[in-house]
């Protein structure tokens, strides 16, 4: 029997024929009634089906402060704005260490469009800092947002909707999804021209040959978001965090499956036509593609850094250091910090692409260990 989002599906694909897959992660995705992000009760922590960065230790949210704090030393009145809420990790941490030291945002705004995880950071932000819950606001999309100060999409990218892709016959060809026999299947047709064109883009001009039988991934939203940043961003800085590589090992010869993944329950599978609307979808970003769609905008790209870099930056190991804890309380934040930190773990796969516009401040962030010419 199909769940209620398989019978939507069903029905979108038999008026359109077939779907690309872009739209089919969107519809698993983001639906409003059925979509994982938009539906589903318990998506972070250890009872959901992943752990995030700013869930794992305070010190992560606490490390970012620190940018803002450069940045608000400036005289005009500073914001922030983050990308998806999560479970409002991030927003807590970073708040609770700029109110210690007197350098709060003029506002805090974040935009989700999860009724579900609006609820889960309301109830969140009451619990931990009510006297500053007015500080908050949140927003389903970013027209008329116009702020100054710091912006961050943490784990935001990777979730957007992406297109998968093959090299077939020395042409490129798309992924659909059609019905057969009641139930979902893929079917390749012809790339568009526009993928034809992005696919160039996120190779970066570097002489990146695409194999025969060769399948992976490119997102062609970028555009869309990069220029809604553009828009919302008077002056400041922006860090996009996430899971991802530059162009060259984006599409290395052996990672030829491409780098879609789904979560569920904490465990990664390959298998996106099922548990739909019950597990996550992502594929891993392209910072090379965002850095080349990003340089036709009026924003520079300043850094590209792994995290364990970002952070140390930002003074993650003094704000350890200088934190008191008893001895188990001790041993439990250096786990928690080497998590974030450790090439194994999450400090070298997440990387961090740090962008500036109309401002001349040297962002700390990115003062040692800038790979910014791998890109």
């Amino acid at each position: 029997m199909k769940s209620p989002i398989e019978l939507y599906l069903s029905k979108e694909i038999t008026s359109k024929n077939k779907i690309p897959f872009s739209e089919f992660m969107d519809i698993a995705l983001f639906h409003k009634e059925y979509g994982y992000y938009t539906n589903k009760s318990q998506i972070f922590g250890s009872e959901g089906d992943f752990i995030t960065s700013p869930i794992t230790s305070s010190l992560f949210g606490e490390s970012i402060s620190n940018e803002f704090i450069n940045l608000n030393s400036v005289a005009q009145p500073m914001s922030i704005l983050e990308l998806g809420g999560g479970d409002a990790s991030l927003a807590i941490s970073l708040i609770k260490n700029l109110a210690k030291i007197k350098s709060l945002p003029e506002k805090y705004i974040i935009l989700e469009i999860s009724n579900n995880l609006i609820e889960v950071q309301k109830r969140k932000i009451k619990e931990e800092i009510p006297e500053l819950y007015e500080l908050f606001s949140w927003v389903d999309n970013l027209e008329n947002q116009k702020i100054k100060g710091l912006i961050i999409a943490n784990e935001f990218f990777d979730a957007l909707p992406s297109e998968r892709f093959r090299m077939r016959n020395g042409k490129v060809e798309n992924l659909y999804i059609k019905n057969h026999n009641n139930n979902f299947e893929y079917t390749w047709f012809p790339a568009t021209e526009l993928l034809k064109k992005e696919l160039s883009t996120a190779k970066n001009n570097h002489s990146i040959l695409i194999p025969e039988n060769y399948t992976s991934d490119i997102n062609l939203q970028y555009r869309r978001w990069i220029a809604n940043l553009e828009n919302c961003l008077e002056s400041g800085a922006i860090f996009i965090i996430d899971y991802g590589y530059n162009a060259k090992e984006y599409f290395l010869e052996e990672r030829n499956e491409g780098t879609l993944v789904c979560i569920y329950n904490h465990k990664a599978n390959f298998g996106p036509l099922s548990h739909i609307g019950q597990q996550d979808l992502s594929t891993f970003v392209n910072f090379s593609h965002l850095t080349n769609v990003i340089n036709d905008t009026k924003m520079s790209v300043e850094g590209y850094i792994t995290q364990a870099n970002f952070l140390v930056n930002l003074g993650i190991l003094d704000l350890f250091k200088n934190k008191k804890y008893d001895d188990d309380e001790k041993v439990i934040e250096l786990n928690r910090l080497k998590n974030i930190l450790l090439p194994n773990t999450m400090g070298e796969i997440f990387k961090v692409l740090v962008l500036k516009k109309n401002i001349n401040n040297q962002l700390r962030s990115i003062k040692e260990f800038n790979h910014i010419h791998k890109l």
